[in-house]
Order: C-alpha cells, then sequence, then structure tokens
C-alpha cells in the first residue's frame, strides 16, 4: 500500500512546486507535457513486458480501455490499475513522476490548485487499487493488462494532440 501512496504524492508535491514556482511555469510547460508523454511510453513499454500471452480478449479489453478513458479523460484511473496489477517501486515512481508534470500542468490551465480535480483523481486511482488489493494470482491478469494498456494509450493520444500548436494566422481583410 505504501507504493499507491508514494506514487499517488507525486500529483500533490507537482501542484505543491508549482505554486512556488509560478515565473518558471509557463516557460517549462512544453518540458511537463513531455515528461507525461515520455512517463506514459515509459508505463505502456513496461506493461507490455509483462504479458505472458496476447489473445482475444486482450484486444477486446485494449480497446475498451481505449474508448472509456476517450469518455471519462482520467488517467489516474488506468494508474492505479496497472500499480494493482503489477505492484512494483520502479512503477510507483514512474507514476509519481507523472504525477508531478501532471500537477504543474494542471496548476497551469486552472491558475489555482483544484482541490475538486485532486480528490476525483485520487477517487479513482484507489479504486482498483482497493478492489485488487488482496489478490493472490489472477488468471485475468493479461485482461487487466489490456484494459490498462488501452487506457494509457488514450491518455498518451490525448497528451500528443495537445502537443500540436494550433498556428494563428491573421486573416486578410
Amino acid at each position: 500500500m505504501i507504493n499507491e501512496i508514494i506514487s499517488f504524492l507525486g500529483l500533490l508535491v507537482g501542484y505543491f512546486l508549482a505554486t512556488k514556482t509560478k515565473e518558471e511555469l509557463k516557460d517549462g510547460e512544453k518540458y511537463f507535457k513531455f515528461v507525461v508523454y515520455l512517463t506514459l511510453l515509459t508505463l505502456i513499454i513496461s506493461l507490455l513486458m509483462e504479458l505472458n500471452y496476447v489473445n482475444v480478449e486482450f484486444f477486446i479489453v485494449l480497446l475498451i480501455g481505449i474508448v472509456l478513458n476517450y469518455f471519462i479523460k482520467r488517467t489516474y484511473l488506468f494508474l492505479g490499475l496497472s500499480l494493482a496489477i503489477l505492484d512494483n517501486i520502479l512503477l510507483s515512481m514512474i507514476i509519481f513522476i507523472f504525477g508531478l508534470a501532471q500537477g504543474s500542468l494542471d496548476y497551469i490551465k486552472f491558475k489555482k490548485v483544484n482541490y475538486q480535480d485532486i480528490i476525483i483523481n485520487l477517487i479513482i486511482f484507489i479504486i482498483p487499487v482497493i478492489l485488487l488489493f488482496n489478490k493472490f494470482t489472477m488468471i485475468f491478469d493479461t485482461v487487466l493488462i489490456g484494459f490498462a494498456l488501452g487506457g494509457i494509450i488514450s491518455g498518451v493520444y490525448r497528451i500528443n494532440t495537445r502537443f500540436k500548436e494550433k498556428k494563428r494566422t491573421k486573416r486578410s481583410g
């Protein structure tokens, strides 16, 4: 349970650091986006390395995870699920680093500490951790990994589309 606490603290620390370094936030925004993108890609690779086999159910729940994250837009659900499945310190550190950058990006977006967003992310993060807290062996680990991968892939896509900045052009009159 300590890994889960440490990993979620990244979001809180990210908000805290953002409140103390307001002047540097605008310059660091592209780096925060890059860190979020890189950590999510690292999570995808580490989850793929845990797969023993791939079957039809894996692809079905992968698509379900993609669609679900498209609608709820909360990557912390899938981060909590991946941490509940694998529960190792490396994964919790990756999620901590993701939280650092995400907390700073959220502070830039909302211009304040968004307590409601933090509480929603905490609840969504804790739900899979609590549900899978006492798992001994799960035959559905491949299915759960596929579901988590789908949600994280959708999160990477959302972050990737934020990288593309729209150029404003002056209309000729």
